[in-house]
């Protein structure tokens, strides 16, 4: 048996709550590789955030708390899960704890023997709220621990000693649970929501043994995180998933029947669990329909908190990240739509964006929409290159993930970002990061990291990578068509005198940019509708000779032309761009309000 520091006769509610911080710091340190591990309900790579999530709740939610009486702490912390629970083993976890609050009713504090039968009590709760619960799972080990507990705690009268020897069982009892589900042992692995649960005991028994918590930020916890590799999940087929959606909602209301919602459901889906209380009740459920649980849920009471992830789709994306050896990393002066980013798991660097002396990160602090509005009632708008130190955290975290990273960046002439990413990726890894002036801005810049990102989806080397960037960087045009000139001569493009002329005669410049980064003027109109003939006449000369052509539109607050232009291209080359996007602040800074971009991509 390990030396104590302490002895620690009785657990209050002050107590309680540091243990359980404690158990949380442990977790959450540990979440990224419970999402790598996932196999169990479904290989979806997500019970590390899940059950992160949920003691984050309890964090949240019991951080102000200073109950002494450990009934008191114990019924908050049981909230605070109950309405952050996610996933299958987060509202588990809810259950769990509420179990314990119900065994410690009317207690101060408690010693090792009640501290045992309430922990009893709670894994009886979390395994009543399970619809069909399996051995080998979180249940599994929560049961052996707490059965431990009981048998064994009337050998000690210090805490540390009693959590120490149990915590020897739930590791035992955790490695045992391999062997007793076919998707663990076809994987290799442990079940994910059991090793979180003994991570939470790790926890516990390190701090009653030191007597400290350290108290590290979120922040630190979650360093380095970027979601799982899909190496574990690739081993595990779910082609005949029977039930497709995770759903999840929250009811509230008066003496809650947990007992007949249970039943209501059952037949809607597997892994169903209904936790909570009389009041608050979180609902968990596989099903093919989610609307309809929804709708039995709100017989019940107030619904809130719904959720519904498609776990197909889930694991499909994971095994295509397992394959995929490349990451990709741009920045926020490129346009594409937020979905195509994080479905091929492209992450960017944020430029700064100031207005009239206010400083925003692009697309963190600010959306494009909100710049646009922001942008109509400014007197001064200017964009700065990323800080060099989200370069660095981007690399460190994406060669976490894959091996090599390709970083494609807006053209080095009109920003310094190109420059600081390629000093960082020397400074990272020079070997493994190959970083790229994209020569291009928005939906040009957009087009040459959508190849990019799909060769790397393919399994390609950054070699190969970096060859078909390269292709789409030499081949892509940009043209832009303005609605006014006012920007263009706040920024000192275009002088005061040039500006008024070109208002007076109603002159809409049509704008490409050279490889420098310099924009030059490639037509000029009398009017609007002149304007886009003219930029529609330069896409016809540079489409002569080519085939597959690829396009993609940016507007800047100018959805109507944004939608002719669509309408345009469809009728000359009889194809659908491949977004349409508000365009990045980038583009609204030099071009203003009205702009349009139309990028170009043929081989």
């Amino acid at each position: 048996m390990a030396p104590h520091a302490s002895r620690i006769q009785y657990i209050d509610g002050i107590r309680f709550k540091r243990i359980m911080f404690a158990a949380a710091e442990r977790l959450i340190e540990n979440y990224r590789y419970l999402d790598e591990i996932n196999v169990f309900p479904v290989p979806d790579g997500d019970t590390g955030s899940n059950m992160a999530g949920t003691m984050r709740s309890i964090v949240d939610g019991s951080a102000e708390a200073l109950d002494e009486s450990i009934e008191a702490m114990s019924n908050i912390i049981a909230e605070a899960a109950l309405l952050g629970a996610r996933g299958n083993s987060g509202v588990i976890l809810a259950q769990f704890f509420c179990g314990f609050a119900e065994g410690v009713k009317d207690m101060v504090r408690v010693t090792p023997q009640q501290f045992a039968d309430a922990m009893t009590r709670a894994s009886e709760r979390a395994i009543e709220a399970m619809s069909s619960p399996k051995e080998g799972t979180i249940l599994t080990v929560i049961t052996d621990w707490a059965d431990h507990l009981g048998k064994n705690c009337h050998q000690y009268r210090d805490f540390p000693e009693l959590l120490h020897d149990s915590l020897g069982r739930a590791h035992q009892s955790l490695k045992e649970t391999t062997e007793k589900l076919a998707s663990l042992k076809a994987a290799g692995v442990v079940d994910a929501g059991a090793q979180g649960f003994v991570y939470l005991l790790d926890g516990i028994v390190d701090f009653v043994e030191r007597g400290r918590l350290d108290r590290k930020t979120e922040k630190e916890m979650l360093a380095g995180s970027g979601g799982p590799s899909g190496r574990v999940q690739e081993r595990v087929a779910v082609e005949e998933l029977t039930f497709r959606y995770c759903t999840e909602c929250l009811v509230r209301g008066k003496g809650i029947d947990r007992d007949s919602l249970r039943t209501m459901l059952t037949t809607l889906g597997d892994s169903l669990i209904v936790a909570g209380t009389g009041t608050v009740v979180r609902v968990h459920v596989h099903t093919n329909e989610p609307e309809t649980v929804f709708e039995v849920a709100e017989r019940y009471g107030e619904v809130s908190r719904r959720k519904m992830d498609d776990m197909l789709k889930q694991h499909q994306d994971l095994v295509a990240k397992a394959r995929q050896r490349v990451g990709i990393v741009t920045d926020s002066c490129c346009d594409l739509p937020e979905e195509f980013l994080v479905d091929h798991g492209i992450r960017f660097a944020p430029l700064t964006l100031t207005l009239d002396g206010t400083e925003y990160l692009d697309k963190v602090d600010i959306t494009t929409a909100e710049f646009n509005d922001r942008l109509k009632m400014s007197t001064s708008a200017k964009t700065s290159q990323p800080a060099p130190i989200h370069f660095k955290n981007l690399y460190t975290e994406m060669l976490d993930d894959y091996e090599e990273v390709v970083s494609i960046h807006v053209v080095a002439g009109s920003s310094g970002t190109y420059q600081a990413a390629a000093n960082m990726g020397r400074q990272v890894d020079a070997e493994r990061v190959t970083v790229l002036n994209g020569n291009s801005v928005s939906v040009a810049l957009g087009l040459i990291v959508r190849e990019a990102s799909l060769a790397a989806g393919l399994g390609m080397s950054a070699t190969e990578v970096t060859e078909v960037a390269n292709d789409a960087i030499e081949k892509v045009r940009v043209f832009v068509s303005m609605d006014t000139l006012d920007f263009a001569v706040r920024g000192g493009r275009m002088s005061k005198k040039q500006g008024m002329i070109a208002k007076a005669l109603r002159i809409k410049p049509v704008l490409t940019f050279n490889r420098e980064g310099k924009a030059e003027v490639v037509g000029k109109a009398f009017g609007t509708r002149l304007a886009e003939r003219k930029l529609m006449s330069q896409i016809r000369e540079y489409a002569k000779g080519k085939q597959n052509m690829r396009f993609a539109i940016a507007h800047v607050a100018a959805e109507g032309t944004a939608a002719r232009y669509q309408k345009l291209i469809w009728n000359e080359f009889g194809a659908e761009p491949q977004f349409v996007l508000e365009a990045s602040p980038v583009l609204g800074c030099y071009s203003g309000l009205g702009a349009c971009a139309v990028a170009v991509l043929g081989d």
